[in-house]
């Protein structure tokens, strides 16, 4: 809900900047460096960005010289950081590229916003949902830290599958989902919750 909230407020932004006749150079508003916009709308994108998942790099994307990663790269990271695919389960990804799409569309064309078509759409589509996060079923094993990760790490994204990664792996993989919370200003595990989903994911999880 948060990373919602905060893609419906950089587009409304995005439309006010964009919608707005440029105003003159005045004390406490002086054009940006380099960007073409006022200091007051730099700020505003600034602000409409906080809360937004971190962005990765494009030499970390699955199959990153197939066409969908490179559509991926063009069109997605014009007005915030490089998406992961793992940012949404499979089911998520149609709504949310539908959303994105649309307010490309209603963009000014003077931001020169790129804009996918049709086609490419589909094949954008297809790459999101191919590698998307892996979502647990019905069926996770009971065990101590299981009500904690599906209490917590639900708060973000759809549940993942604790198969998705090796034991070995998830202590990497849950520090990184601390940074995030801290990033999004969700809060984090509190007192032995923390140390009981790690547990219980390294318990469950996919074997080497």
């Amino acid at each position: 809900m948060r990373a919602n909230r905060a893609g419906v407020l950089a587009a409304a932004v995005l439309w006010a900047v964009a919608c707005r006749e440029q105003p003159r150079a005045s004390a406490g508003q002086v054009p940006a460096g380099g960007t073409g916009l006022h200091r007051r709308d730099e700020l505003l994108l600034a602000a409409a960005n906080v809360g937004l998942p971190p962005g990765v790099d494009s030499a970390t994307l699955p199959d990153r010289n197939s066409r969908g990663a490179r559509l991926l790269m063009t069109y997605c990271a014009q007005c915030h950081d490089l998406p992961s695919p793992l940012t949404h389960s499979a089911t998520d990804w149609p709504s949310v590229a539908r959303r994105m799409w649309l307010r490309a569309e209603w963009i000014s064309p003077s931001l020169g916003v790129k804009v996918p078509s049709m086609s490419e759409r589909y094949v954008l589509l297809g790459y999101l949902t191919t590698n998307a996060l892996k979502v647990a079923t019905a069926g996770l094993p009971a065990g101590r830290g299981r009500d904690a990760f599906m209490t917590v790490c639900s708060r973000c994204h759809a549940l993942p599958d604790p198969r998705v990664h090796s034991k070995e792996d998830w202590p990497t993989v849950y520090l990184r989902m601390e940074s995030n919370m801290d990033r999004m200003k969700v809060a984090r595990p509190v007192g032995s919750e923390g140390t009981d989903i790690l547990l219980y994911l390294q318990a469950v999880a996919m074997k080497r």
